[in-house]
This record gives structure tokens, C-alpha cells and sequence, in this order.
């Protein structure tokens, strides 16, 4: 695998500042949870120091030409360095020297171009009455993009769902676009997103809110790709987690007041228990979680979050956690994710069977991957997959 180029750009404009060198990169890509991105620039001679004040300016220069909040790195995977792997917005830095050398190191950190949705708040009420969700979703991202200052230049694509809801997000409440987004789409009967980077027809990347239902790489609609790995192999490490902390097997949702009366007790509105009988059914005992979405005034609208929780969350979550040798044996991309892979793992908590058939072999669904480029040419990319546990409700 060659190696990666970084190249940093206006966020507003997209205009290119310049490329850097980054030293212990690592960046994510994750469906509808922007994933995160870090990386240290090393400052050994003035050219260097010269193309890094192009990027990140002295701090007496006030306001920052470029820096954090202003600027984005599109990453670029080798050999060709033509298709974009991902963009991400830097929201910090740090900048750090010492007196034993005349350079200095600036640390990073950012998010892919979905966090953008996450700074951006609803100042304006909105309301939609028996829309598709994906309208909605497609309105809520134009709506962040109406003004010249707050438009990313983020396309839309996406077909409807023939699911229709009722929304009104006032401004008074205050949430982010990316927060309602992520409440949409998080809903019995909801649907993916994520913000995609690939090259646009001049050349340059170009960023899309795509939507997917009720999942992005739906095989109704999208051929699917099956990714192997296994141990021994390309599968350099693995584990799987499971939690219970966070879960339930009983789920309520909680709106607001639905009570206009100032001289009254107002109270909470509330839904109605969902419960996950096939746990209950099961043996397991009664876990509770009330879920709180501001702005809820519909019974069924809060019955449909609860629904979500209990058949996405009930019981115990696990985590599968894939480490990957990442070469051109193994074609992953952010492009790909929502596909499958598939899961051989063979030692000695998993032998073979007595015909020396595996007796470990799963498929998980690709929800997540975060790439460590190998360092100054040693070793090798790694990637480590966040799958999601298959569930039948």
C-alpha cells in the first residue's frame, strides 16, 4: 500500500491551502456518528515552518486567515491519489516546542464533514406535516446551507422511504441539525445517513448527505460487497464486547409538557412501555430506561423512539472490534460502508471442528473503520472495523 497524501483546503470555499507531512494519522469513517481524525505535524526546517503557517497561522495573527474551525484535510490514498478517501474538518490544535530543538510539533484534531452538522444550530422553527423522513432530512441539511456563511456546498441524494412523520423543531430549543438528524433517522422504521466524499466532475472532492432505508447498502438497492478476513491471516487482532450498563429490556419515551396552563402542574408527556418480550420471555429481568426527546408533544412519535431502542438495544450489546492488515488484498473504503464481512477466526479459544471446519465464522455489518497509515514506511496500514451485531427483533 503507498502512501497517504493530506491536503488541506479553505472549509468555506474548498479552495486548496497546501499538503503536509502528518505523522501518526489516524481517521474515521462511521455511519450517522461523525468519525473522529487526529495527527501530529512535525516542524524541522523553515520550508516546512513556512507551508504550516499557510495552514495554521501564528497566533497573533487575529482572526485566523486559516487554523482550526476554517480549514479541512481530504485525505488521498495511494498510488494514484485521484479518488478521495474521506475529508475532515480540524476543530483543534495545540502547538508545542521545547529547548531542545529549533523546530516544534503541531497536534490536530477533527472530525469528518458530518460534525459540521453538530456546530450548526436551529434558529429558526420548523415544521413538517406528513413528510416523507427523508424530505425532512433532505430539508433540515438546505435549510443549514441557506445562507452563504453556512453553505458547505453538501448535496443531497437520497430515494424517499414512503415513511411519513410529523416534526416541528422550534428555535427556542435550541438543537443542533445534526442532533434532530441523528433522532430521525434513529426511530422505528428510520433510515442511515452519512456525508460521503468522493470526486466531483472538476476534479475536487465534493461531499453528499446520502440516505439510505431503512440502511445504506441495502441490498434491495445497492449490489453488496462481502469483505473476507481471518486469523491466521489478514486479522491482526479482534474482540468482541458486550455491556449491559447502558441497556434495557423495558424502554419509555418522554416529550414535553403538553400542559399551556402557567397556574397548573405541568408534567411530562409520556409513552407507552415498550417491552422486548423475547428477553423478558426469556428469563431477563426488568431493565428500565426512560429516553428524553425535547420538543415531543405526540405519543406515537415517542412510542416510535422507544420501539427503536428495544429492538436495536435491548438486553446485552456487543461490540465486535476487528484490527486488519489493510492492502490491496483487502479493498475497503469508506464507500463501503453498511456492506458485510465475513469472519473466519481459527485458535485457541476457536478450534477447528473434528471435520476441520471452523468452528468460528460470523458475518458482521460495517458500520465504522478507522485506518492507521503505517509509519515513515515501516510496517504496515491497519484498520480497524466497528461491526454491528446482527439482531432479528
Amino acid at each position: 500500500m503507498s502512501a497517504w497524501i493530506y491536503e488541506f483546503c479553505d472549509l468555506l470555499t474548498g479552495v486548496p491551502i497546501t499538503t503536509l507531512e502528518l505523522d501518526k494519522p489516524q481517521f474515521a469513517s462511521q455511519i450517522i456518528v461523525p468519525g473522529s481524525f487526529s495527527a501530529t505535524i512535525q516542524v524541522t526546517n523553515k520550508g516546512e515552518a513556512e507551508r504550516v503557517r499557510q495552514v495554521f497561522p501564528a497566533p497573533l495573527e487575529w482572526p485566523p486567515p486559516a487554523g482550526s474551525g476554517r480549514v479541512r484535510c481530504d485525505v488521498y490514498q495511494g498510488p494514484t491519489y485521484e479518488e478521495p478517501w474521506d475529508s475532515y474538518i480540524v476543530w483543534e490544535d495545540t502547538t508545542r516546542g521545547s529547548d531542545r530543538t529549533d523546530g516544534g510539533t503541531i497536534e490536530i484534531r477533527g472530525a469528518q464533514i458530518a460534525s459540521y452538522l453538530h456546530h450548526r444550530t436551529i434558529w429558526d422553527d420548523l415544521a413538517f406535516a406528513q413528510e416523507d423522513q427523508i424530505d425532512i432530512a433532505h430539508a433540515l441539511v438546505a435549510d443549514m446551507q441557506a445562507e452563504p456563511g453556512g453553505d458547505l456546498g453538501i448535496g443531497i441524494q437520497g430515494a424517499l422511504s414512503g415513511v411519513l412523520r410529523d416534526r416541528t423543531y422550534l428555535a427556542s430549543e435550541a438543537a443542533t441539525y445534526g442532533q434532530r438528524l441523528t433522532e430521525l433517522a434513529s426511530v422505528d422504521g428510520g433510515f442511515e445517513w452519512i456525508v460521503r466524499t468522493s470526486l466531483g466532475v472538476g476534479g475536487r472532492p465534493v461531499h453528499d448527505f446520502v440516505t439510505g432505508y431503512p440502511n445504506l447498502a441495502d441490498p434491495a438497492t445497492d449490489p453488496l460487497t462481502e469483505l473476507e478476513v481471518s486469523r491466521p491471516g489478514n486479522l491482526l487482532a479482534y474482540s468482541v464486547g458486550a455491556s449491559a450498563l447502558n441497556t434495557g429490556t423495558r424502554w419509555r419515551g418522554r416529550g414535553d409538557t403538553v400542559n399551556d396552563d402557567i397556574t397548573q402542574t405541568s408534567e411530562a408527556l409520556l409513552g407507552n412501555i415498550m417491552t422486548a418480550m423475547d428477553f423478558v420471555g426469556a428469563g431477563w429481568p426488568y431493565l428500565d430506561q426512560t429516553l428524553d426527546y425535547q420538543g415531543v408533544l405526540e405519543v406515537a412519535t415517542l412510542d416510535a423512539y422507544a420501539r427503536w431502542w428495544r429492538d436495536t438495544r435491548s438486553g446485552v450489546v456487543r461490540v465486535p472490534d476487528l484490527t486488519v492488515r489493510f492492502d490491496d488484498t483487502l479493498p475497503i473504503h469508506p464507500h463501503l460502508l453498511g456492506n458485510y464481512v465475513q469472519v473466519t477466526i481459527v485458535d485457541l479459544l476457536n478450534p477447528l471442528n473434528p471435520d476441520g471446519s471452523p468452528s468460528f465464522r460470523a458475518r458482521w455489518r460495517v458500520v465504522g473503520m478507522e485506518v492507521t497509515p503505517k509509519q515513515r514506511g515501516q510496517g504496515s496500514d491497519t484498520a480497524r472495523l466497528v461491526l454491528e451485531e446482527a439482531r432479528t427483533p
